[in-house]
């Protein structure tokens, strides 16, 4: 039989997004399942024979920079002629102020310097005073690792100046959670002193980043064993979370209910729809100029003007422009890009037919002097029936009947409106015979019809609460006042026969 060397733990590097301050870590810990933790023949019950070989696991919970002590570490800072450095000294303090149990799985934090930090090698010093260039020059490493049968010692740090060792202690912090097997006698005093990491942690202060060693695992699924360095298992099982507080949840809930209710109140005043009057019919008119292909110049807006008749209300705006665009080739072609939007309601009576609205475009392109010229007129009648429609218009221009007067004046003066009466694209019997059309580029537009109308026999409901209070308290007066003329009318009504009884019964 060949033995499996299992290496299943791998380091994870994690960018924080948060407070390390806020880092949580838990590991679990039970006995590995073997032949040795099988239960004993005492310990099953005689009236049943099924054999519960599920272990509890142990949890233990750890917060950034928490000290927890083991017990050889509290029966040596309890007594104050064990401590010697400045860190000792606090942790007797602490053990005299504040009673802690030990841990069997305990930890070190920065201050313990348990372990070695990550060196930058990266980070060199380019003065000429650089001990760290030399000793590299040297190759002392190798010398002395080969030296002490090591591969982990590094000499160049015994060379290191205070000033250097400094500048890389604050860039890390560094935190180790380890498991304590060590031997104790009856009065729990240290017999044998031996322990072994079981997560490493590196936080680098500049870039905010954690290193872990071995990374986030499943107890279940990819447990991590519980081993030497020389790799003999202690016959435990252990995994490793990490996670976050999550102390500003509440803020969170409460600042995103004030944002949905200030939502709400908006949709609320977006959506306020309010019914057409009896005997009225409402458009609402959605049209979107979309891009232009195939013009001469660059630099082009696009100006609308939309004209309605006269048996049809609009309070809208109905002339503008879109922005300044400029070209891009698409498959060999040029496209200026708009997505310019017109919005616009209309309102006419019912029982007829309206006319087509007139939408006209004028496709201008301006140069770097100021120079603005016409590429072209289209004209769009736009039919107020319900639906979503889509059309690429076809560009005209109009030009002197000499074709030299017209290409000197487009070139040296720019552009100058030959049409001035727009209708004139509607009604071609009205073009002056003074100039003649030139087919240019294609603009293409989209546009969305809806129309509303009340259905017989439906009365309007009253105005929403985002119409003005006082109007809707006239509305709400006049109704009452109506109901009550009706009701007296009817009551007028019926009392009527009833006197009349009344009196031919006096009169026998």
């Amino acid at each position: 039989m060949h033995d499996f060397n299992r290496c299943n733990k791998v380091a994870g590097v994690y960018w924080l997004k948060k407070d390390v301050r806020d880092l949580q870590l838990k590991m679990k810990l039970k006995p590995q399942d073997g032949i040795l933790t099988l239960p004993k023949f005492e310990d099953c019950t005689k009236g049943s024979n099924i054999l519960k070989l599920e272990n509890t696991a142990e949890e233990y919970s750890f917060k950034w920079q928490e000290k927890v002590f083991s017990l050889w570490e509290i029966q040596r800072y309890t007594d104050v002629h064990n401590c010697i450095t400045e860190t000792e000294l606090n942790y007797h303090e602490v053990l005299q102020n504040v009673e802690h149990k030990p841990a069997k799985v305990f930890s070190y934090i920065h201050d313990d310097s348990y372990l070695p930090l990550p060196v930058d090698l990266k980070k060199r010093n380019n003065s000429l005073l650089n001990l760290d260039q030399y000793m590299e020059k040297l190759n002392l490493n190798d010398a002395i690792d080969k030296a002490f049968g090591g591969d982990t010692i590094s000499a160049t740090g015994l060379f290191k100046s205070e000033e250097n060792i400094a500048l890389t202690d604050e860039e890390w912090t560094a935190m180790h959670i380890v498991f304590d097997n060590s031997d104790y006698n009856e009065d729990s005093q240290l017999i044998f002193k031996q322990e072994v990491p079981l997560l490493s942690i590196y936080h680098n202060t500049v870039h905010n980043y954690l290193v872990m060693m071995p990374d986030a695992n499943n107890l279940e699924l990819n447990p991590y064993i519980v081993e030497t360095s020389e790799g003999v298992p202690w016959g435990y099982q252990y995994s490793v979370e990490i996670e976050f507080e999550d102390d500003d949840a509440e803020e969170l809930v409460i600042l995103l209910s004030k944002l949905y209710k200030r939502w709400e109140r908006k949709q609320k005043h977006l959506l306020n729809f309010v019914m057409p009057s009896p005997g009225k019919k409402q458009y609402y008119v959605t049209l979107e100029i979309l891009n232009a292909t195939q013009f001469d110049m660059d630099s082009m807006y696009i100006e609308f003007d939309i004209k309605v008749p006269e048996d049809i209300q609009c309070s809208d705006s109905l002339q503008g422009k879109t922005h300044t665009s400029e070209a891009f080739e698409v498959e060999g072609y040029r496209e200026w890009s708009y997505g310019h939007i017109i919005e616009f309601s209309l309102e006419m009576n019912t029982g007829t037919e309206p006319a087509p609205i007139k939408v006209f475009l004028e496709a201008i392109s301006s140069d770097w002097w100021g120079r603005h010229r016409t590429e072209g007129y289209t004209y769009l009648p736009l039919t107020l029936e319900p639906g979503c429609y889509s059309k690429d218009l076809t560009c005209m221009r109009p030009e002197e009947l000499d074709a030299v007067e017209a290409e000197s004046r487009r070139f040296f003066l720019g552009g100058c409106h030959l049409i001035k009466d727009l209708n004139v694209l509607a009604e071609p019997q009205l073009q002056n015979a003074n100039y003649k059309y030139t087919t240019t580029g294609t603009i293409s537009v989209r546009w969305n019809i809806i129309s509303q109308a009340q259905v017989g026999g439906l009365v309007a409901p009253p105005p929403q609460p985002s119409t003005s209070s006082a109007s809707a308290l006239l509305l709400g007066a006049e109704a009452a006042l109506k109901k009550y003329k009706k009701a007296r009318a009817r009551l007028a009504a019926a009392t009527k026969d009833l006197s009349d009884v009344k009196y031919s019964a006096g009169d026998g």
